[in-house]
């Protein structure tokens, strides 16, 4: 069982419940702190003293709650380096490397980046916020606890990419892409349709070469596959995405590294804290520039 204690001030007169909602702390949450006497205590004096979600705190008055993971699943540990460049009781950051899938799937089995963490933190639930595919690169959030989960979500978490893109660019030179994405049958394949779920990138092209050019993008939305769908319906694919690009083969990137997959890289993050308030910046560079 994991245990994440976390203390708070009552911004007004109120119930316990009234006042963790006003705190943020979701409805699923909340069921859960009313299971057992204990998750929410009155701090009087250093001492804590349970309350049920019923009762009455004052304006002023200090309390706490514990967050529980319980039942928790034991899996595989793969000793492979994470590079996390952040990590606080709340949060960790990651700076992923490619070739390591984020979700736990039966093709990936005990070869995913929550069997990494394993290996690391022990035993823990899994908690991924921004989800990269397995050959994207670059920064992302695991969460290690259910409120900082529930509070941190993809809306609210600013996300740049920097690409490579095949072809020669034509048009403006920055703008949106505001076309719908939906799966296509049951293959991991998405396409632009327009009974899809609405989907808005930003782009900026950087800078063109020979036949390839560089790209900024701004997600605001948070679908499958976006970039590579989106840019790869403009008629300029991800150089080497495998998936989008019909003409996947290496490239000679411009530091002149070779690359053989898909040139796509999370390069900066900014959210606030899901606990602290604290606003959190983060960049990486990508490989191939």
């Amino acid at each position: 069982m994991l245990k994440r204690r976390i203390e708070y001030i009552a911004p007004f007169d109120g119930k316990v419940e009234d006042i963790l909602k006003c705190k943020g702390i979701s409805s699923s949450i909340c069921v859960a702190l009313r299971k057992s006497l204990g998750l929410v205590c009155r701090v009087v004096n250093g001492k804590e003293i349970p309350v049920r979600l019923i009762d009455m705190l004052s304006q002023g008055e200090r309390f706490c709650i514990y967050l529980v993971d319980e039942n928790i699943t034991t899996i595989p540990k793969l000793d492979m380096p994470v590079n996390i460049v952040y990590e606080d009781e709340d949060i960790a950051v990651i700076d992923k490397t490619a070739g390591i899938a984020v979700i736990p799937v039966k093709a990936h089995y005990g070869r995913c980046l929550a069997n990494a963490l394993a290996n690391i933190w022990g035993d823990f639930v899994y908690r991924p916020v921004n989800r990269l595919d397995r050959d994207t690169t670059g920064l992302m959030i695991v969460a290690k606890n259910q409120l900082a989960h529930s509070k941190l979500t993809t809306e609210h978490i600013h996300r740049e990419y920097v690409a490579l893109c095949s072809g020669v660019f034509v048009g403006e030179k920055s703008g949106e892409i505001d076309l719908p994405i939906k799966r296509v049958g049951d293959s991991l394949r998405r396409q632009v349709d327009p009974t899809g779920d609405n989907a808005l990138t930003q782009y900026e092209i950087l800078k063109q070469y020979s036949d390839y050019f560089s790209a900024k993008f701004v997600l605001k939305t948070g679908r499958t596959h976006q970039i590579r769908v989106h840019i790869s319906h403009m008629g300029y694919p991800l150089c080497c995405d495998r998936l989008y690009n019909p003409n996947f083969g290496p490239i000679i990137c411009p530091n002149n590294k070779t690359l053989d997959r898909q040139a796509l890289h999370s390069c900066a993050l900014e959210f606030v804290h899901p606990i602290s308030g604290k606003t959190m910046t983060f960049s990486s560079k990508a490989e191939f520039l």
